[in-house]
């Protein structure tokens, strides 16, 4: 066992069982990393509703701060839901500019990521949470999981379009909802010369469409080389059987776009979905039908 990876909350707690936190620790072991889980990884000290909790403000800075400070090969978050936007403001981001530890993250966590590489220009690994390997993990996940990690590059083809052409740029974006939350912000990563990607979960058709106009209106898609999205998972209207009147939502959107726009990228929140290297080199090529992402090149 020649990695150690560290677990933090940023997000919301780990609604864990003692097996399943077992569960994680041997997974990983397994594929030889030695699991630390932070302080506050369990804490339920702040109740956002019935079951939705997380531990205070200081006490998940205080775990991802002391995660990076003491430089595991992995830095993974517990699971996403909300609660990281509040620590932008109390990070320390000289510090984790310095670490060598990998971020994992996905779901809320994106907006950390997303703000973590523009202050820093490091790339992390986007769409994996330990929650995932609590239980029999989706095969695609852990593949494409220990892909990244090892800094392979990953290839997706048959891909289709909403708008043609091809585009390259550094990687950013993720969950749809995150991402609008940091427009009008200091955190907005430069948008110039980047590949947005967006997924999302549970948000209805007309909440997609509100969102994905707040982020047109603000300019995002006048700056952005290209369009990547992925799955809209479980987004329809309380009497939809489907996710389609989502897709025609963004069919509609994009429609007439002047930049390539491609859809169907198997990243989000369904229960097969790929990880992703973050804040990395991405060509998208609309006539090939087929998408590039560099692997992560470790910085030291």
């Amino acid at each position: 066992m020649n990695k150690t990876m560290e677990i933090i909350a940023p997000c919301f707690y780990a609604n864990l069982t003692q097996r399943q936190k077992k569960h994680v620790e041997t997974f990983f072991a397994k594929n030889n990393f030695k699991v630390r889980w932070g302080k506050n990884v369990f804490k339920k000290t702040v109740q956002l509703s019935g079951k939705q909790f997380y531990a205070t403000d200081g006490e998940r800075l205080s775990d991802l701060m002391k995660a990076f400070k003491t430089n595991p090969d992995v830095v993974m978050v517990v699971r996403g839901g909300g609660g990281v936007a509040r620590l932008l403001p109390l990070i320390d981001w000289d510090v984790l500019k310095k670490s060598t530890s990998l971020f994992v993250g996905f779901s809320d966590a994106t907006v950390f990521q997303n703000v973590y590489y523009a202050k820093t220009g490091e790339p992390s690994i986007t769409g994996m949470i330990a929650k995932y390997v609590a239980e029999t993990p989706q095969e695609a996940i852990i593949s494409s999981f220990l892909n990244a990690v090892n800094g392979g590059d990953i290839d997706f083809k048959g891909l289709p379009c909403y708008t043609k052409g091809k585009a390259s740029g550094t990687l950013i974006g993720g969950n749809l909802t995150s991402f609008v939350n940091l427009v009008g912000t200091p955190y907005m990563p430069v948008l110039k010369g980047k590949i947005l990607l967006l997924e999302e979960v549970e948000e209805p058709p007309y909440k997609l469409d509100s969102m994905l106009t707040h982020l047109k209106n603000a300019g995002v898609f006048d700056k952005v080389s290209g369009v990547i999205l992925g799955d809209f998972y479980q987004c329809r209207n309380t009497y939809d059987k489907t996710d389609d009147n989502a897709y025609k939502v963004l069919q509609n959107f994009f429609k007439g776009f002047k930049i390539p726009v491609m859809y169907g990228l198997p990243y989000g929140h369904a229960a097969q979905h790929f990880c992703l290297p973050f804040g990395t080199k991405t060509t998208m090529d609309t006539q090939k039908r087929t998408i590039h992402i560099d692997g992560i090149k470790k910085k030291r």
